[in-house]
């Protein structure tokens, strides 16, 4: 039976609320802006530009291709400038990269500029999240990196409202007046992350936020060679996370409005409302976690997961998409959440950011594939809905995959 005991606080709000809501405020750029927006850009790119199915997943790919380089570097960057200067610097590479995609209607410099924005959407991503195994101890920090990924869906709200309403001014077309905006708004963002957000508890001369719980002596008993395989078990099931959801995330506004027959605005409200659920995806997943364990935690958010994409996947009955979408905003960023408080429990506060960087390395590369495979199979099918059964399919895979990991905290 694990102690815990309280952990003495000074009186009035702790710190880390603060710096878990700068992390929110990064995330709605950071992810929302970045890359979830893309999905409600791209009927309206494809249309001006002209683009395939197949060009819309190689503009996926080229994010990710970003994100597993930013991936890369963390370990290096992060421990030099600490979360702080990353994510503000990488805001404003997200800013730059926007209004540079603005200015452009080549496809080859769309492809590289939507890398550049990768980099910036790894470089919020990785810090923000893994700054809370430093602020929050086992007890709160699942819903600590809940807090932090609500962010995205109020990305996800603004780019719901603002896309369907943009219309072209001074010569740009509405896509492009659209990349300004979020340029603006990522900007005005990086300013506040550099205001708010702080490296470590010490700097505010403050202790962890949470309950003292001894994890220590199980996860220093896991030797060296059962954390890899701990860790590489985690990791390819994020890996199945990140290509169903980013398929998921880059084409399902394409589904409502080309197989489905919603028009732009009714797809936008659509979006909008999985972005509002979506907000409370990772608070729910995180205290569910928090509370019955990790490897329960992933198992019941990929049954939600594999269920909101076979109702897709399987029929275009317009009420099926809309039950999708509910199940689907309720666990959105539920995996991202757990694999993140896992991160500081499983290989400790000093280990967390190598350890998941590991696994978002993993994420990334599915993330990178699942578009480009959803793309080119819908140009043989005509549609994606191929693709969201596989997804269906591969989420049942992983909740198995997850309750037979051997976790720390597997009696729990």
């Amino acid at each position: 039976m694990r102690a815990t005991t309280p952990l003495s606080t000074k009186p009035g709000l702790h710190y880390a609320w603060v710096v878990a809501f700068a992390g929110a405020s990064a995330m709605i750029c950071g992810l929302g802006l970045a890359r979830f927006a893309f999905g409600m850009m791209l009927p309206s790119m494809s249309t001006s530009l002209g683009l395939t199915y197949g060009q819309g997943g190689v503009l996926g790919f080229a994010n990710m291709v970003g994100y597993l380089v930013a991936v890369l570097l963390a370990p290096i960057i992060l421990p030099r400038l600490g979360t702080r200067l990353t994510v503000t610097f990488s805001l404003l590479l997200i800013a730059l990269s926007m209004f540079g995609m603005a200015l452009t209607q080549s496809f080859a410099t769309l492809c590289a500029l939507y890398i550049i924005t990768g980099i910036g959407s790894g470089g919020v991503v990785l810090p923000s999240m893994s700054v809370m195994s430093h602020w929050f101890l086992p007890s709160h920090r699942g819903l600590a990196a809940g807090l932090v990924m609500s962010g995205p869906g109020f990305g996800i709200i603004l780019s719901g409202f603002v896309v369907p309403r943009l219309v072209p001014t001074f010569g740009l077309q509405s896509w492009q007046v659209g990349w300004i905006i979020f340029a603006a708004i990522s900007t005005a963002i990086a300013m506040l992350a550099f205001v708010l957000l702080r490296n470590h508890p010490l700097q505010k001369a403050q202790e962890p936020f949470g309950r003292a719980q001894d994890h220590s002596t199980l996860r220093d008993a896991l030797t060296g060679r059962a954390k890899l395989r701990l860790l590489m078990s985690m990791g390819l099931i994020f890996a199945i996370y990140g290509a169903v959801y980013m398929l998921y995330v880059t084409f399902i506004v394409t589904s409502m409005v080309d197989a489905y027959g919603l028009d732009p605005t009714a797809a936008g409200t659509v979006w909008s409302s999985f972005g509002f659920l979506s907000i409370f995806s990772g608070v729910l997943f995180g205290i569910i976690s928090d509370r019955l364990g990790r490897r329960r935690g992933l198992a019941m958010a990929f049954a939600v997961l594999s269920l909101s994409f076979l109702l897709v996947g399987i029929g275009t009955d317009v009420a099926a998409l809309y039950i999708s979408i509910l199940l689907f905003g309720l666990a959105a960023w539920s995996i991202p959440v757990i694999m993140a408080a896992s991160a500081g429990d499983f290989f400790g506060t000093a280990g967390a950011a190598n350890a998941l960087a590991a696994l978002t390395f993993a994420f990334s590369g599915g993330q990178a594939a699942g578009p480009v495979i959803a793309g080119f199979l819908a140009e043989c099918s005509g549609d994606f809905s191929a693709s969201y059964a596989i997804s269906g399919i591969a989420a049942s895979l992983a909740i198995a995959m997850s309750l037979r990991l051997k976790t720390p905290d597997q009696g729990s």
